[in-house]
């Protein structure tokens, strides 16, 4: 038995969830999880976001994006080792877990790489830049959102993941329009 003391929000939350789901919303949040399983998802992934930083002359932000997806997910993968909180238990998860929940990687690893091109599209304040920060927004939400339907996780372990990621992409995206700007000056081009 897991040891919930002090945890009576993200049990509140989950036995909440528990009560009230639904078939369609477990088979949409299963169809969710498992589209991010496979290898390949994150090889069409890697090149959707070079397509995508071609298009829109985006190389920076899809930079880091990608970079700081790596580095929000080990520092969430280090960090569970550390803290070693448990999963949800059995009886209140649809899928089966293991290892350490919080923070959560899948959320850390989905706002890191969203982060970047979200302040992207902000800046860009065109239609374009508003339809990529939105869409990256709602698919980050729903990605967290259904791992805490199915139990996978602990609505702390995803908001600690979002806050994680989020912190994360941030910094990348500072760091590279510095590493943008700086390269922009020392060609002689004019800044934007």
């Amino acid at each position: 038995m897991i040891d919930t003391q002090g945890m009576s929000f993200d049990l509140a939350v989950l036995e909440a969830i528990e009560r009230h789901r639904t078939g369609w919303a477990d088979a949409a949040t299963r169809g969710l999880m498992d589209a991010g399983q496979p290898a390949a998802t994150y090889v069409l992934a890697g090149l959707a976001a070079l397509v995508f930083a071609w298009a829109c002359r985006a190389w920076w932000a899809v930079a880091a994006a990608m970079v700081s997806s790596f580095v929000a997910t080990g520092l969430a993968e280090w960090l569970k080792e550390v803290i070693g909180r448990p999963r949800p238990p059995a009886d209140l998860a649809l899928v089966p877990t293991d290892g350490a929940a919080f923070p959560s990687s899948i959320a850390a690893l989905t706002a890191g790489a969203a982060v970047p091109l979200v302040l992207w599209g902000l800046r860009r304040a065109d239609r374009v830049g508003r339809l990529v920060a939105g869409v990256l927004t709602i698919g980050t939400l729903a990605v967290g959102v259904s791992m805490t339907y199915l139990g996978a996780h602990w609505v702390t372990d995803v908001l600690a993941g979002w806050a994680l990621g989020a912190g994360v992409g941030g910094a990348a995206s500072w760091s590279s329009e510095r590493l943008a700007n700086r390269r922009t000056v020392i060609a002689g081009e004019p800044v934007a």
